[in-house]
């Protein structure tokens, strides 16, 4: 019952606090931290399922969270936390600025607190993580023992070396078609295949994002079924009918709606995951009714034509960003507001791999182009032209993310260009940027927006010009 207080007698000594001290904690809500007098445990969020008992053993997905919105998302997941049972868990020692090393320290110890907190299920223990965060999560169960899963949401996998073929584990993929990492993790599963990572793949239709919770609760059942196929989860006949069904359901689905490579693919992924625990039948069976169809075999010509478009295009845009950034060419931004109508024209298409391909592209190339910024704004002494450059370039790519165009305002105004920092500044108003007082308090814009030209502009399109314009 949502609620319900928890009641932990801690039978272990733990470092920082009294041994055997009763811990309170509530199940069905979202706990921003453990009440307990220890710098470990203040960092660990948590959600227990709301059927939590301590006479059973619970396994537990930790979220390899590193953008700080770590209580949404369990918000997101709790409903299936409760549907299939899980513990799930999180540090807030985790985020880009810390070192791999540091993350890993930080897992291994929050996952030893909850082990002496809780009552875990040491056969089942999951990492998971969104982005960034899906390649630490694939990453932990080779540098600690014990890890028996991953759940990796829109994210390509990190470098293999760094995972240990030694250290099996489960991984679990759900990625967007229209993600720009998409035939990266395609590729990526046949690495995983020559490493004996067993590996499943839960792709649907749409982009960089959070997917549908059936896809996320597909991936938990996954690490359900696996489990009992290894010996180390009761064989359930429910869970397994359960499962198969949403499998079933999922393949026909797609058929109806002609997404015919994608029910190919969940078909002979049934036929797999399911072998020895129940029949296969009906998956062969599709598998073979599919693969013979006319319709998927046009399908898959028109994959292969646009698998090898992107391939090539995304090579360009990688040899062409290093180039023009070295040499601070900024006459080939042309070119680049070519290639984004290019990608419109994609993204508009009626053939619908093309229309995937338009949005791919165009998350590949922000993706790039952040990174670039990114790497450019942390060394000691930044390449300012570069990084004029590149938010120049962020304005063709995504001309609704302001920040690059207050940035190119500052850099070039820094250098004394006002007439590239009063261009920018009207196309920034144009496309509806409304806050003057920002404006008016950008670094290196004292000359700037002192000038009548700067405050003509402010004048016309907000009304709120400071300083005389004639």
């Amino acid at each position: 019952m949502r609620g319900f207080f928890v009641f932990l007698m801690l039978l272990g000594s733990v470092s920082s606090f009294v041994s055997a001290q009763e811990l309170a904690l509530k199940k069905g809500i979202v706990l921003d931290s453990l009440p307990i007098n220890d710098s470990i445990a203040r960092q660990i969020v948590l959600y227990l399922p709301q059927d939590f008992e301590l006479t059973t053993k619970w396994p537990i997905l930790f979220l390899c969270d590193m953008d700080g919105a770590i209580e949404k998302k369990m918000r997101y997941l709790k409903a299936l936390a409760d549907k299939n049972g899980y513990i799930l868990a999180s540090s807030r020692s985790l985020s880009d600025s810390v070192s791999l090393t540091d993350k890993i320290l930080a897992v291994s110890g929050s996952l030893g607190k909850l082990k002496d907190l809780l009552p875990l299920d040491l056969n089942r223990i999951y990492t998971s993580g969104y982005d960034t965060g899906g390649q630490l999560a694939t990453i932990v169960p080779s540098m600690l023992r014990g890890v028996t899963g991953v759940l990796s949401v829109a994210s390509g996998l990190p470098n293999l070396e760094l995972i240990n073929p030694k250290e099996p584990f489960d991984f679990v993929g759900i990625m967007g078609r229209a993600d720009y990492q998409y035939l990266n993790l395609l590729a990526e599963e046949e690495l995983l295949d020559q490493r004996k990572v067993p590996n499943f793949m839960l792709y649907h239709g749409e982009g960089h994002e959070w997917p549908d919770l059936r896809f996320l609760d597909l991936g938990m059942q996954i690490f359900t079924l696996t489990g009992m196929k290894r010996g180390t989860i009761r064989k359930d006949e429910g869970l397994i009918q359960s499962a198969y069904t949403d499998y079933k359901d999922l393949i026909m689905e797609l058929e109806a709606m002609n997404q015919l490579r994608l029910a190919h693919h969940y078909a002979k992924q049934g036929e797999t995951l399911f072998e020895g625990l129940t029949a296969t039948e009906w998956f062969k069976a599709r598998e073979k009714e599919v693969r013979k169809s006319k319709a998927y075999k046009d399908q898959k010509r028109e994959w292969e034509a646009v698998r090898l478009k992107e391939l090539i295009l995304t090579e360009d845009y990688i040899f062409y960003l290093e180039e023009d950034v070295l040499s601070f060419n900024l006459d080939n931004l042309g070119w680049w507001n070519n290639q984004m109508g290019k990608i419109t024209k994609y993204k508009n298409s009626t053939i619908a791999e093309e229309k995937l391909l338009g949005r791919r592209l165009d998350g590949y190339l922000n993706a790039i182009v952040d990174e670039y910024i990114a790497l450019s704004a942390k060394v000691p002494n930044p390449d300012y032209d570069g990084l004029i450059l590149l938010n120049m370039l962020k304005t063709i790519t995504s001309p609704f993310d302001y920040n690059s165009y207050l940035q190119v305002i500052s850099l070039t105004a820094k250098y004394g260009d006002f007439g590239t920092a009063n261009y920018y500044l009207e196309a920034l108003l144009k496309k509806g940027y409304t806050d003057a007082d920002h404006l008016y308090e950008l670094p290196n814009t004292g000359l700037l927006r002192i000038s009548p030209e700067f405050n003509a502009l402010i004048d016309e399109y907000l009304g709120e010009a400071r300083y005389a314009i004639e």
